[in-house]
């Protein structure tokens, strides 16, 4: 798999979710738990008290439109976003990573670099770099604890990529009873950081700024804390 794949990947996982968000709107996602409810195809522990009590309000909050303008606009936030300038500040964060490996003189030794996230609002990463080994091609978001051994540890960054300027506020949803889709909003622009990332990783390898990594082939990963690991970028 090569990296032009790698981008096709990240891009499919990103427009996926994008597709899916952009077909619906708040007051719908509330008519569409209503419905659920409402046909008992979604299981409830609630008394009978309480799922009716629960349809009551989702029928009001369905016929409440007042989200959906905000909804539709940060929508139109992702799609505004100036990607180009996202890149270039994301190719200096990246050098600030590089500098920092390269002055602790152990890039030798290093073969794949972790990028690490915590909660959405958190928004610095962390970098874990690592040994020699097989490092594995991840077309699929998965867990690969089985797969590496995160014992050939061989630096540790704290203050890692910054993902803020690409990570839109969302907080507005936040508060939504019944739904969760602040979290979907926040994914889309995570995911999106992603192929922003890759990018960079380009626009730097290009430049021969990467050449320094010398154990080959050499990868970049790319998750969220205690979650799935997707590939983000390879040097062969």
């Amino acid at each position: 798999m090569n990296n032009t794949k790698v981008l096709q990947l990240l891009e499919q996982q990103r427009d996926g979710l994008f597709v899916k968000l952009r077909a619906t709107s708040i007051s719908k996602l509330y008519q569409d738990e209503y419905d659920e409810l409402k046909s008992g195809r979604v299981f409830s522990f609630n008394s009978d008290e309480e799922d009716l009590k629960d349809l009551k309000e989702l029928k009001e909050l369905a016929r409440d439109t007042s989200f959906d303008e905000p909804y539709r606009k940060k929508l139109d936030e992702y799609e505004g976003l100036d990607n180009a300038a996202l890149v270039r500040y994301f190719e200096v964060e990246i050098i600030r990573v590089i500098d920092e490996i390269f002055m602790s003189e152990r890039q030798d030794e290093i073969q794949a670099l972790f990028i690490e996230y915590d909660y959405y609002y958190h928004f610095t990463s962390y970098v874990t770099c690592y040994g020699q080994q097989e490092y594995p091609l991840i077309e699929e978001p998965r867990y690969i604890s089985d797969e590496i051994d995160f014992e050939k540890e061989i630096l540790f960054i704290d203050n890692g990529v910054n993902f803020r300027p690409a990570w839109i506020d969302c907080l507005a949803f936040g508060d939504l009873d019944y739904l969760d889709i602040n979290f979907e909003l926040e994914k889309l622009f995570q995911l999106h950081s992603r192929t922003l990332l890759f990018r960079s990783l380009k626009n730097l390898d290009s430049t021969g700024i990467l050449d320094n990594f010398k154990r080959r082939p050499f990868t970049f990963y790319i998750n969220e804390h205690d979650s799935e690991v997707m590939t983000l970028y390879r040097l062969i």
